[in-house]
């Protein structure tokens, strides 16, 4: 008898364990697992149990789950009788950053029971670079009309500047002066004219001994990396890069004899860069590197070749 009433009692106990953990439900479903990063998706999460099922540890609107910028919450309960209902929650989901997002497991309590969903994956994939080819031209500046007295500036007005104005017509017949006791010759110091090839490499060192990108300036980093190449372009090739989109870069270095085996380094450089630039990712310590020898092997590929030494000038060395 004893052992039967054990028996009995267990069971009852097994059962009542049983039909709780079956009253409390919670599912998870997303409207779409791949998207493109700024766009937003729903997070749908059905809630089945007692009434007194509550929340435990949810995102809050405008905080995050999983990583991902939550923009919106709301909800619908129906009724089930017999002290039960459903309540079906809609999460906007909008994520910023190219990725591949795990949103962990939503979690209900009623009483003494516990339920969560399963967890969810989201793929979010970067913006396309084809539509930078559709930005158009800034409108240029409002011509307005103007008399030849607005060009004078204001400080011509003041009382000091004429004394200044005579100190420089001083200086000037002082040197005319000395031109004319010289019989006419000046010594000008010509400035020395630094070629493309020497100008980027100097200016790419530079840029690698600010560590922009170590700082967390990537915008400003891939910046000037790219104006570093595209004034390359334009003193080497004489490729007017400035004015240029990136699409409109690759189109000319393709047709370019010059260029054409080393278009794809140039490549590599404006794709990382566009990213950072127009969609605003964040690239990892790698890419960085990867961009800066990219730029640097594109500028040694296409530097000039040297010229030949002087066959007279090598024969009297010879001699």
């Amino acid at each position: 008898m004893k052992l039967s009433k054990i028996i009995l009692t267990a069971a009852i106990a097994l059962t009542a364990t049983g039909m709780s953990a079956q009253d409390l439900k919670v599912t998870a479903q997303l409207d779409s697992t791949v998207m493109t990063q700024g766009y937003r998706t729903n997070l749908h999460v059905t809630v089945l149990g007692p009434a007194d099922a509550s929340l435990v540890a949810w995102p809050e609107k405008g905080g995050q789950l999983g990583g991902v910028d939550v923009a919106d919450i709301s909800h619908q309960t129906t009724d089930l009788g017999n002290g039960r209902r459903e309540t079906i929650y809609t999460l906007t989901l909008q994520p910023f950053d190219p990725d591949t997002v795990t949103l962990p497991p939503l979690r209900v309590a009623s009483g003494r029971d516990t339920a969560e969903s399963r967890a969810l994956v989201l793929k979010v994939l970067p913006v396309e670079l084809d539509s930078l080819t559709e930005i158009h031209p800034l409108e240029g500046p409002v011509a307005y009309p103007s008399k030849w007295y607005d060009w004078v500036p204001q400080w011509v007005s003041d009382y000091w500047a004429w004394i200044f104005i005579a100190l420089g017509l001083i200086a000037a017949g002082i040197a005319a002066f000395l031109y004319w006791r010289r019989g006419g010759t000046v010594m000008v110091r010509r400035k020395r004219i630094v070629p493309p090839y020497e100008l980027a490499m100097r200016r790419l060192g530079q840029l690698r001994e600010r560590r922009l990108a170590e700082s967390g300036h990537e915008k400003e980093y891939y910046t000037e990396l790219t104006d570093i190449l595209r004034q390359y372009l334009d003193g080497r090739f004489g490729i007017n890069a400035m004015e240029m989109t990136s699409t409109e870069i690759m189109r000319s270095l393709r047709a370019n004899e010059a260029t054409r085996l080393s278009a794809d380094r140039m490549r590599a450089v404006l794709e990382v860069a566009d990213f950072v630039k127009f969609a605003k990712m964040r690239p990892l310590p790698d890419d960085n590197v990867k961009a800066y020898n990219s730029a640097v092997a594109f500028v040694e590929d296409t530097k000039p070749a040297p010229e030949p030494e002087d066959d007279g000038a090598k024969s009297d060395t010879d001699k």
